[in-house]
């Protein structure tokens, strides 16, 4: 019998094939997903690989290779004779390179207990790549880093940096200035990243002045890293190297700025500004009380800069910030101006001097109690005679007085390239009518350098140098090509030589009051001054220049407190022409024997 299968027989196979049909209808939904996936995937390991492979690779390298910076040598500083004012001497500095907050605070643990010296120079920061912990370090301190820290502490490194010095000390510290560490704020709006914090910046005098130049341009070394901070080899190929500073020469004669720096009293604050009145370049400008630039670059002498720091009076430039009343070396302004304006000449006599002068209800005094008698002009200047300028004072008007001032240059800046030069002050008319009202003993007191005038030594300089060169106003300079020198309009030559005469007199003659100003073999002309000044003793003052015939130096000297300008700043002019004719060649230096005691420049 032929076996026949039941109708529902093939149910389980026809099952399984509606089975397999229905799973696959799901997976065609999902392999289009994959298919876009396995793409996506494609295209980023194709744009990784292949497209920003560069980039990668420069960042990859840029974690392998640290770059250091290597600073460049400040610029030199030399005097008109090429010797060397300020220069630069290395020093070693332990640095940490970049890493998180927690192995920096466990890397400068482990330094502070190896070295005994809690006080570190750097702090952490995440924008600088080398953080300077300890700077100007001894030898032992590079050992300790080299020979027990470095392989616990890979980061740790030696670096070699430059450090200003100045050989002189405090000679020439106000014209020099002095540079500092860069702050924050210092580094706001320079973009051009020629500094990091820690560099050095010039902040004062001719430092701050001639920055640009001075400072040169950092190099760059790479050193390849591991993942543990440790060094391999160098890449020299890609080395920038460092642009040294450029160096700058000085009008400065050295000679003749210790003369001067040893002339002038260390007990009283003072100053000095010598010139060449032909140039105008400043051949010596000295203050007291002076610092020693050296203490704001040396990490040791963090007490000594605070102190200076703190105390305006040492900081104070007084050649170019100083104001004070003149005194009589102003009375060849009043001379000038009655010369020219025909009030007198070189013969004329007034009232004789009996020791004062009475105008009005008031008595205005001469430096002589007794008098000096009847005087011409020049002999006025050689005695320093008051009255004979009163005289003068009371037959010219405010008016002209403070024209001739101001041709003079008083009243206004020299224009020096310096830092912080002050103009002094010169009253007008109008300046006493709003102070209380003018006055005809007003300018009394101006015809000799009193009342309400106020100059700087650096102006006295340049007036001396005019009326040295026969009238042309000159502008101080300290390096580089002299500026134009200005003719002084309304002023005639014959007004100059007999000013000129006139102050020869002052030292040339037994009466004069600036004969203690005297070299053996010189020619000098000067005037002396003694201005009162009501918070202190009077003030002592000399301009001078020399040789004579020739000038070729002018100065002007003042010493706060010093009472007789003849007495106390006569010896100081001296001492300065003496050391500048000896450096010309116009005179033979002294020969001192061996048995001579030299105390404080005194024989």
């Amino acid at each position: 019998m032929q076996f026949q299968p039941k109708k529902n027989q093939r149910q389980p196979f026809d099952s399984l094939l509606v089975l397999q049909q229905d799973q696959r209808k799901p997976l065609k939904s999902l392999l289009v997903p994959v298919v876009l996936l396995f793409a996506v995937l494609v295209l980023r390991l194709f744009y990784l690989q292949v497209v920003t492979s560069a980039d990668y690779a420069r960042e990859s390298e840029e974690n392998r290779i640290a770059q250091r910076r290597v600073k460049a040598p400040r610029g030199l500083i030399y005097d008109r004779d090429g010797r060397i004012l300020a220069r630069t001497r290395p020093f070693y500095t332990v640095s940490l390179e970049r890493t998180s907050k927690k192995d920096f605070a466990a890397a400068t643990t482990a330094f502070i207990a190896a070295i005994g010296d809690s006080e570190l120079d750097g702090k952490y920061s995440r924008k600088y790549r080398n953080i300077r912990l300890k700077r100007d370090v001894d030898f032992r301190t590079v050992s300790i880093v080299e020979e027990r820290l470095k392989a616990d502490w890979p980061l740790l490194d030696i670096e070699i940096e430059t450090q200003r010095y100045y050989p002189y000390g405090t000679a020439a510290a106000h014209l020099l200035g002095y540079i500092g560490i860069i702050q924050d704020q210092d580094l706001q709006g320079k973009n051009d990243n020629a500094y990091v914090l820690g560099d050095f910046i010039g902040r004062t005098g001719i430092e701050k002045v001639y920055e640009n130049s001075l400072r040169g341009r950092d190099g760059m070394m790479y050193i390849e890293i591991d993942a543990l901070g440790r060094t391999g080899r160098e890449f020299p190929e890609r080395d920038r190297l460092p642009v040294p500073g450029e160096p700058l020469h000085l009008t400065v004669d050295l000679e003749v700025q210790l003369a001067a720096e040893r002339a002038l009293p260390d007990s009283f604050a003072g100053a000095l500004v010598a010139l060449d009145p032909r140039t105008g370049a400043v051949l010596a400008l000295v203050n007291k009380p002076a610092f020693d630039p050296n203490i704001f670059v040396s990490f040791q002498a963090q007490q000594e800069r605070r102190r200076v720091l703190q105390s305006k009076d040492v900081l104070l430039n007084r050649a170019l910030q100083g104001r004070y009343p003149p005194g009589s070396t102003l009375k060849m302004v009043s001379a000038i101006a009655a010369l020219e304006t025909g009030i007198t000449d070189t013969r004329s006599l007034f009232e004789p001097c009996y020791g004062a002068l009475k105008v009005g209800r008031s008595r205005f005094r001469c430096h002589k109690r007794t008098g000096h008698g009847g005087l011409t002009l020049p002999g006025a200047i050689e005695a320093s005679c008051n009255v004979y300028f009163y005289h003068l004072a009371r037959l010219m008007s405010i008016e002209t007085w403070h024209k001739y001032a101001a041709k003079l240059g008083f009243g206004q800046p020299t224009g020096i390239l310096h830092p912080g030069e002050a103009a002094g002050l010169l009253p007008s008319r109008q300046y006493y009518s709003r102070r209380g009202g003018w006055s005809l003993g007003h300018l009394l007191n101006l015809s000799i350098g009193q009342g309400a005038v106020l100059v700087t030594p650096i102006q006295m300089a340049r007036y001396v140098a005019a009326i040295a060169n026969g009238g042309y106003l000159v502008t101080p300079y300290i390096s580089g090509d002299p500026p134009p020198r200005q003719r002084i309009e309304g002023i005639s030559r014959r007004t100059f030589n007999i000013i000129k005469k006139s102050m020869l007199r002052v030292v040339a003659s037994d009466t004069g009051t600036g004969r203690r100003a005297r070299v053996d073999g010189v020619a000098i002309a000067a005037k002396t001054g003694t201005a009162q000044v009501p918070s202190r003793d009077d003030d002592a003052w000399m301009v001078a220049f020399a040789p004579y015939e020739n000038p070729s130096i002018a100065i002007a000297a003042v010493v706060e407190g010093g009472g007789s300008g003849g007495a106390r700043v006569g010896p100081v002019v001296r001492e300065v022409v003496k050391a500048f004719c000896i450096q010309e060649g116009i005179i033979e230096p002294e020969v001192v024997k061996p048995d001579t005691l030299v105390v404080n420049g005194m024989l």
